[in-house]
């Protein structure tokens, strides 16, 4: 953090509990307020964590993903367990041309 910056301090910091965050948006979808759930910015890791616990697997994890970053990893662990992979494109990636961004994503989204 930058000097000067106020940030939150480690101790005010709760750990979310995402097995029952999760048994929580199963429980939504089962009821029919849901038509399907999913995750963001989940690693391969997170991900793998989730779906060994999870009895209605995610269909969708959003993540960050451009050109100078395809999480090559990430797309090919998604598309092996049956999970979505959509692209958020950042904000700061102006200098990307659009054509580049929706190129790569009809590749990830193709391939899934």
């Amino acid at each position: 953090m930058k000097k000067g910056s106020v940030g939150f301090k480690p101790e005010n910091l709760v750990q979310p509990n995402i097995a029952s965050t999760w048994r929580a948006m199963e429980s939504l979808y089962d009821s029919g307020k849901a038509r399907a759930i999913g995750v963001s910015n989940f690693s391969t890791k997170k991900l793998g964590d989730l779906l060994e616990i999870a009895r209605i697997p995610p269909a969708v994890n959003q993540v960050e993903c451009h050109p100078s970053w395809r999480q090559d990893k990430l797309q090919d662990f998604c598309n092996s367990k049956g999970v979505h992979l959509s692209l958020l494109q950042e904000l700061r990636t102006r200098n990307i041309p659009k054509v580049v961004f929706l190129l790569l994503q009809m590749s990830v989204n193709t391939a899934v």
